[in-house]
C-alpha cells in the first residue's frame, strides 16, 4: 500500500538503508536554482554523499537552445 511521508526540517529519510538529510532534500527541490546532483559512494562504501554541480561546472540546455532558427548552409 502506498503511503505519503511528510519529511520535516530536521528529519533524516532512510531509503534501502541509505540516509538522506532533509536539508539536502530541500536544497534539491529548490526551483530557483539550477543544480545537477550526483550521488557518490564513499571510499568505505558505507554511505552515499550528494555532490552539487552548479552552472559554473556544467552546460545547461533549454528546449529553445535546441530549436534551429535558420537552415543549415547549402540547403
Amino acid at each position: 500500500m502506498r503511503r505519503r511521508v511528510i519529511v520535516r526540517k530536521d528529519d533524516v529519510l532512510v531509503v534501502d538503508g541509505l540516509e538522506l538529510d532533509a536539508s539536502i532534500l530541500r536544497a534539491m527541490l529548490e526551483p530557483d536554482k539550477r543544480i545537477l546532483w550526483a550521488f557518490v559512494r564513499s571510499e568505505d562504501g558505507e554511505s552515499i554523499q550528494p555532490l552539487a554541480i552548479s552552472e559554473e561546472r556544467c552546460i545547461w540546455l533549454e528546449p529553445t537552445d535546441l530549436e534551429r532558427k535558420e537552415l543549415p548552409s547549402g540547403v
